[in-house]
């Protein structure tokens, strides 16, 4: 009996304009493509639709090559902050570092939304949370070095959550000298105290000249 060898799988149809793959590297597409084990949803979904209809556009090439490279950095630069990093301990503390990502969420109750940011503290640890009024009002936004207090909790090594902030200021990222106050901190002490006292001496006065 003879055997007919297995036809070889057909050669990945590429489409598009060529140019768009200039110092693009085509076998690294197709190395991602058969050994990929990442969770990036949008390099997967590219994926499984070139295996499917096996032909893939210029852009989609040049988009998944990239989008694996970032991550690829990003996993290094994880796994370098974790091996360095300092757990996290419950309860009132001090964040100070970068923030790295401002988002915007809406509301579930009325048509309000808030901002949450992610800050990642020179400790190694990031902690997410509601971006503080203070920081809102001095437009803060992603690469800011920010100082605060707050409570925080942690939820996993070098990942955890910030809530009730205060005390907020801007910091210079080389020397960690103050650069922009919380806004409240500039604002005159009230003297609860003299204010009573001069309730007081008004009310006696009213009285006397009744």
């Amino acid at each position: 009996m003879t055997i007919k060898a297995k036809p070889e799988t057909d050669e990945l149809k590429i489409k598009g304009d060529l140019g768009d793959l200039d110092g693009v590297d085509v076998e690294k597409f197709k190395e991602i493509l058969e050994t990929y084990e990442g969770g990036n949803a949008f390099i997967k979904n590219v994926i499984f639709n070139v295996k499917k209809w096996n032909s893939a556009t210029t852009k989609q090439i040049a988009a998944v090559i990239k989008c694996a490279k970032q991550d690829e950095d990003y996993s290094k630069k994880n796994k370098a902050r974790l091996e360095r990093v300092v757990p996290m301990v419950d309860g009132n503390g001090e964040v100070i570092g970068e923030v790295v990502s401002i988002k915007q969420y809406d509301s579930h109750w009325d048509n309000s939304y808030t901002y949450k940011m992610l800050v990642e503290d020179f400790k190694g640890y990031r902690v997410f949370g509601t971006v503080p009024a203070f920081f809102l009002d001095s437009d803060v936004k992603v690469g800011d070095f920010v100082k605060f207090n707050a409570k925080l909790r942690q939820k996993e090594l070098g990942f955890g959550f910030f809530t009730y902030p205060k005390k907020g200021v801007f910091v210079d990222s080389d020397t960690a000298n103050i650069t922009k106050e919380e806004i409240e901190s500039k604002r005159p002490k009230v003297d609860k105290e003299a204010v009573k006292k001069a309730a007081a001496q008004r009310e006696l006065m009213d009285f006397l000249s009744a």
